[in-house]
């Protein structure tokens, strides 16, 4: 048996014999392992990117807030009194220790009430971070947290305050509660809120303690 056909520049061809479904080019059983190495390479290394932006994603997205009480006060007749001799020392130290203390991150915002002892304190935060001092007056803290959390989301925040301001701050903040005792000027809170996530405190100690002179910590517990 023959079949011819006819290909379009005019040639013939003629095939002679019967086809055989059966009859297959051995080669055609084989299949051709895909090469995966090539492509799982890409995608993990487009895996650990993602996973790298992620974080710094969170962390973007972190706020931070640091509780800092004022230094000790001066023995004054005033109800507004500077900052004693160790105060300022204390504080002088304040700022270069936050910048040790939030490596690659800076302080965004300063806040401090609108004392003469608590703003003193602060001055050396806005001049390590070059910020100015957003002072707060006692109707203020009633709605700071709100505040924090509406205008400075993944931020870092300072906040200068009292013995009787910190404590509430605190509990707001990390829904824990927390305490203060009378003669420590020297405790920093540290509240790290991520997004999403459980915020957590961290307390630090900064400044000399404890304090030379006796009578001057028993005169100095301005609030």
């Amino acid at each position: 048996m023959s079949r011819r056909a006819r290909l379009s520049s005019g040639f013939a061809v003629h095939w002679h014999g019967r086809y055989d479904p059966r009859m297959s080019d051995h080669n055609l059983g084989l299949r051709r392992r895909p090469l995966l190495a090539p492509l799982l390479l890409p995608l993990l290394a487009l895996l650990a990117a993602g996973v790298a932006v992620l974080a710094v994603s969170l962390w973007t997205r972190t706020t931070v807030v640091i509780l800092v009480r004022h230094a000790e006060a001066a023995t004054s007749q005033t109800s507004d009194p500077d900052l004693s001799p160790a105060g300022e020392r204390r504080a002088a130290l304040l700022g270069r220790f936050l910048a040790d203390s939030l490596p690659g991150r800076a302080v965004d915002h300063l806040y401090a009430a609108d004392t003469r002892r608590a703003q003193q304190t602060a001055a050396s935060i806005a001049n390590q971070f070059k910020l100015p001092i957003n002072l707060l007056a006692s109707s203020d803290w009633a709605g700071l947290v709100s505040r924090i959390r509406r205008d400075h989301r993944g931020q870092t925040v300072v906040v200068v305050g009292y013995a009787s301001t910190m404590p509430g701050l605190l509990n707001q903040l990390s829904a824990s509660q927390h305490s203060l005792e009378p003669d420590d000027f020297g405790s920093i809170f540290v509240v790290v809120i991520p997004s999403p996530g459980q915020p957590r405190t961290v307390r630090l100690r900064y400044g000399d303690q404890p304090l030379p002179i006796a009578a001057e910590t028993a005169t100095n517990n301005k609030d």
